[in-house]
């Protein structure tokens, strides 16, 4: 049987052993030093406008076993529980040097290891961040009340639309994406 094609926005939750204990089992240690993508400045604005202080950009946090850290793009904390959600911003190919990125497959293990530390991972597609940021932030208030129980969070995106779901893609639509200037256009960058 085929594997279906992931389809953001993508979530990945913990099985959490005690419900109101979120904390998770690594915590992050610092800023890290990961290249900011082109659409993660503003998108940063939009969740602190939102979710305020809780959120943090560029959060290492350091596997078990592990000598290098990953990087969060973005880790909202939630103050009563301890919930870490770990939100990233993926992009088809990079600016920098063309290669396709974030396809289907390529980040398992790291997301395995987020998970197995405790912390839900939320991926976004790029585009999805830069053309519908309110409805990205729904997304993530909805993941907040569903695993804390708290709906208070929610309340604020009542008149928002759910976030528009797009197919995670493969190395060969990411590299058609490229030649076609796709995100050139969704970033209006010439």
């Amino acid at each position: 049987m085929a594997k279906s094609t992931p389809i953001y926005p993508i979530l990945f939750i913990p099985d959490f052993s005690t419900p109101k204990d979120f904390s998770p089992n690594i915590k992050p240690n610092g800023s890290g030093t990961a290249p900011v993508g082109a659409s993660e400045e503003q998108f940063g604005e939009v969740l602190v406008h939102y979710f305020g202080v809780i959120v943090r950009s560029q959060q290492e946090m350091l596997p078990n076993g592990h000598e290098r850290p990953y990087t969060a793009d973005f880790l909202i904390v939630e103050p009563n529980t301890g919930l870490h959600i770990d939100i990233e911003v993926d992009e088809s190919h990079s600016f920098a040097t063309g290669e396709p990125t974030h396809c289907i497959g390529d980040d398992d293990y790291r997301n395995k290891c987020f998970v197995e530390a405790g912390w839900v991972v939320i991926r976004f597609a790029e585009e999805q961040v830069v053309n519908q940021p309110g409805r990205c932030c729904r997304f993530i208030a909805n993941v907040l009340a569903k695993v804390t129980n708290n709906t208070d969070i929610n309340k604020q995106f009542a008149d928002v639309l759910p976030v528009t779901p797009m197919k995670q893609w493969s190395r060969r639509h990411a590299t058609s994406l490229k030649k076609n200037k796709y995100r050139q256009r969704y970033l209006s960058v010439t």
